[in-house]
């Protein structure tokens, strides 16, 4: 009976704003968010291109690609049937030495992107289950090699890399800390290459920032000899859209092969196009000890995240003693659906050049954001990569009410503290990006009239 009722509730919630709204009021559990359901919540129900489309039938500009993942968009047909045709022949199959062509196809591909020597893939379902893997395969690494005391995993100061237990305790922001200690030890923060005062909205003369010489400093002071790894983003995402200072990945590439510490580096938000290049680290010159990816790797249309390390890496774990390999799994780790999923999105991306035109479209964006808000006394600066763009305002607060008039006129950005952080599908177009440039600088006027 139970059973009935409920099947009847959610029959007839199908086209029920309101409904919908009570359920989702009384049952969901929303990440990252109040848990009073915001009179500007969204409830979306379809999408097309860079359009989403929520239940009273209002078509919103995605200027935000989901949350950075919806690289190609919504209903790409090339996805959607990759994934149907896999679904309909093996969705999935367990741990250990099995596997299924999508996943070995995958991690050929993704080698073929990084290049040699980063060669060995090893498959999870999130950017933060990426970043534990990461943890435990660099530990493994030196233990392996009987230096058992290398457990140190080292991060910049205002870098983020993910939710779970090991990754809070690699980021620094409160929001992800408070409440939920105690976390494990063996992390040590890095100051991060950019102005604070820049980083808080003030007004100043001259920039100032620490350089690769704090990785130096951090790592003697740790001690050489205790330090496993370094993990950096090339552009910090959630910490505010800052790409890294031209040079310091190269630097610390220097630093960390001079005290044999691995170089970690983060993609989950830049890697697979979104900067204008399949990965950002490739720009600097620089080949990591492991790149972690996720987000634009399925384009949004399935969870999974990857693991790439060196050869050289991978093949210390030959010489564990207990199995031969690495002590570490998922139920779903190389997911055979989400496998097909990612090299249908790769493929679209190969075959209408969205690297390329991220890079032109993502630069026209930036100059028609910075043109646009020059006169705006309240911004203090429009920077970023490719398609990852960011708008820093003078406050937290500014932000909120910049991100929530954008959305009233009918285009979706996300804001991280004082930014507005815009990041939307490869596939933009030259028009769509005229619309989110006019829509920003809307909202910031309005938002300055207004004084909030």
């Amino acid at each position: 009976m139970k059973r009935d009722r409920a099947s009847s509730v959610v029959t007839a919630a199908v086209g029920d704003p309101a409904l919908l709204a009570q359920l989702e009021s009384a049952y969901l559990w929303h990440p990252w968010s109040p848990s009073e359901r915001p009179s500007d919540a969204l409830m979306l129900v379809s999408g097309s291109g860079c359009e989403v489309t929520d239940v009273s039938g209002r078509r919103f500009l995605d200027a935000r690609a989901g949350l950075f993942n919806a690289t190609l968009g919504y209903g790409r047909p090339e996805v959607v049937q990759a994934i149907a045709e896999q679904a309909a022949n093996l969705m999935t199959y367990g741990l250990g030495a099995a596997s299924t062509p999508p996943a070995v196809l995958l991690a050929a591909r993704l080698a073929e992107l990084l290049g040699k020597p980063l060669t060995r893939t090893f498959f999870v379902n999130s950017g933060s289950e990426a970043t534990e893997t990461a943890v435990k395969i660099a530990r493994g690494y030196h233990a392996l090699r009987g230096q058992p005391r290398r457990q140190i995993v080292l991060s910049l100061a205002d870098g983020y890399h993910g939710t779970t237990v090991a990754a809070v305790a690699m980021t620094r922001l409160p929001t992800t800390r408070a409440g939920v200690g105690p976390l494990p030890g063996g992390f040590a923060s890095v100051a991060t290459p950019r102005c604070q005062d820049c980083a808080a909205g003030r007004e100043h003369e001259v920039c100032a920032g620490p350089g690769p010489e704090a990785l130096e400093e951090t790592i003697t002071r740790v001690g050489s000899d205790a330090v496993a790894a370094f993990m950096v983003e090339p552009v910090l995402g959630v910490g505010g859209i800052v790409p890294l200072p031209h040079g310091y990945l190269a630097a610390a590439r220097q630093i960390c092969d001079a005290h044999g510490v691995l170089l970690i580096v983060d993609e989950v938000m830049t890697g697979f196009g979104r900067t204008g290049a399949w990965f950002a680290h490739q720009g600097a010159g620089v080949v990591p000890d492991l790149v972690t990816t996720a987000k634009g790797l399925t384009g949004g249309y399935a969870p999974l995240a990857a693991v790439t390390a060196r050869q050289r890496v991978f093949e210390v774990f030959a010489g564990d003693p207990l199995i031969g390999g690495l002590r570490h799994g998922h139920t779903t780790s190389g997911h055979a659906m989400a496998a097909a999923a990612a090299l249908a999105v790769l493929r679209v991306i190969d075959d209408h050049n969205l690297v390329e035109h991220a890079a032109i479209v993502g630069q026209t964006l930036q100059r028609q954001l910075q043109a646009a808000l020059a006169p705006a006394s309240v911004v203090r600066d429009v920077r970023g990569v490719g398609l990852l763009v960011g708008v820093q305002l003078d406050s937290a607060q500014r932000a909120a009410a910049v991100t929530a008039g954008c959305q009233r006129d009918g285009v979706l950005v996300r804001q991280q503290g004082a930014v507005v952080a815009i990041a939307p599908p490869l596939v933009l177009s030259p028009a769509q990006g005229d619309r989110i440039a006019a829509a920003v600088a809307e909202a910031v006027t309005d938002s300055a009239v207004v004084g909030s």
